[in-house]
């Protein structure tokens, strides 16, 4: 499948249903990528706000205005205070409520600054508390250190836990961090959340601490499934980038429908008609 090739819609996109299937469809034994260069320039922002429903309108008018930022990543206190935690450092800004994290790069260095101004004056027109600059890699490495070591901070602060991988509309991001603190109230759990606001992307984490084992075994799975009821509600899906795997796959149906999870059977039938390939996984039992 594939080559060399810019275009090529001749029959069905057989590589990307390969690419997502988990290994139920095939095995890859042979993988040819097209690389292309990395940007010459690069230039990181750290934008903090007093609520997230500003930073949320900022994503949304930097995409208006045409700019498309290699990353836009977003964090909340609670996130970066486990970080600053297990770091055993101060990390900037921590007085504001919600962050974003602004990555933006090309080929001409006066390209780049011009961008980030821009980007800057957005931020500051949609109530943005401060926008801290980062053009040299030790500001940079400072600033992604939070970013990067998040799963370990959080697994740190709890060993047990558990990731939901979420996706919403852009513009609803903000209505489903809203819902995740009334189930943190209800279900008396730390819920943190960081991810991708550049598309949706919001990681969920379920944190256990100190609490009974077999409350935590008899309450996860009522709070997964709420967070994927109302990720569905926002005319979103469960997963994003981790896949549906074995831990999410009871909620598939609900998440795709009775017709495409029967096509997707189907899909895996005519692939795998001895079931041999990964089995148990994707597909409810």
């Amino acid at each position: 499948m594939g080559g060399k090739l810019v275009k090529n819609v001749t029959g069905y996109d057989l590589i990307n249903l390969l690419i997502g299937s988990e290994g139920t469809l095939a095995v890859v034994t042979k993988a040819i990528l097209r690389l292309i260069p990395l940007p010459k320039v690069d230039i990181d922002l750290l934008v903090a706000f007093n609520e997230f429903q500003a930073a949320a309108d900022t994503v949304s008018a930097i995409i208006e205005r045409q700019i498309l930022p290699s990353t836009i990543e977003f964090m909340e206190q609670d996130s970066l205070l486990t970080c600053e935690k297990y770091l055993k450092k101060k990390l900037p800004m921590l007085e504001a409520a919600a962050f974003l994290l602004i990555k933006l790069d090309g080929n001409r260095k006066e390209d780049v600054e011009a961008l980030c101004e821009t980007v800057g004056e957005i931020c500051l027109e949609h109530n943005a508390i401060d926008v801290l600059v980062a053009g040299d890699r030790p500001t940079q490495d400072r600033l992604w250190e939070a970013r990067r070591i998040m799963v370990e901070a959080l697994s740190d602060r709890s060993p047990i836990n558990r990731m939901e991988d979420i996706v919403v509309p852009r513009a609803r991001i903000n209505d489903f961090l809203r819902e995740m603190k009334k189930l943190q109230e209800k279900y008396e759990y730390p819920i943190i959340c960081f991810g991708h606001s550049g598309d949706g992307n919001v990681h969920v984490n379920i944190l256990k601490e100190n609490r009974p084992q077999d409350k935590w075994e008899k309450t996860i799975l009522k709070i997964s499934g709420e967070i994927f009821d109302i990720a569905l509600a926002l005319k979103g899906q469960i997963t994003a980038e981790h896949g549906v795997g074995a831990t999410r796959k009871r909620y598939l149906k609900k998440a795709v429908g009775s017709k495409v999870l029967k096509l997707f059977r189907d899909i895996k039938q005519l692939f795998d008609p001895n079931n041999i390939l990964n089995p148990g996984k994707i597909f409810p039992e």
